[in-house]
């Protein structure tokens, strides 16, 4: 895949690790909300603000985010990640017009064009992955290991 691919499951590990490490989900508000309530009935966080609308919308969103939605999101977007590693590059039946890029083993087929064959691609696949891939390294762009601009779709 790529340098973004291999970063994103890298961070995607890391929020698994730390959701799977919390009390157990799914997380719910108490009748106040003023404490989120894991599902063995253990309070998880006591919500703090500056008012009561404030310390309610606290509590409903840290339930909102307890580890099972969290996995369930990281699921979709490791499955993300792998349908678009999964995503071929151009092959068309006249093969002088088939992506330079493509293999027969990865795309079902290549190049004619001797001076084209293992070049960089020219069907827009790359192009394409890495900016979907740049999209969803968003959030991460403080970690240490984000390349900042170089990543910015």
């Amino acid at each position: 895949m790529n340098d973004i691919a291999d970063f994103l499951r890298a961070r995607y590990a890391e929020q698994r690790a730390l959701a799977l490490a919390a009390s157990p989900g799914p997380w719910q508000p108490n009748a106040e909300h003023d404490e989120v309530i894991a599902i063995d009935g253990i309070t998880v966080a006591e919500g703090f603000a500056l008012s009561g609308r404030q310390l309610r919308a606290t509590v409903d969103h840290l339930a909102a985010h307890d580890p099972t939605a969290v996995i369930a999101d990281l699921d979709a977007k490791l499955a993300l990640v792998a349908d678009l590693d999964a995503e071929r590059h151009a092959v068309v039946e006249d093969c002088w017009y088939t992506c330079a890029a493509a293999t027969e083993e990865r795309d079902g087929g290549e190049t004619c064009d001797e001076s084209r064959l293992g070049g960089p691609c020219d069907c827009g696949r790359d192009a394409r992955i890495d900016r979907r891939l740049e999209i969803l390294a968003r959030p991460f762009a403080r970690h240490p290991d984000h390349k900042g601009e170089e990543w910015a779709p």
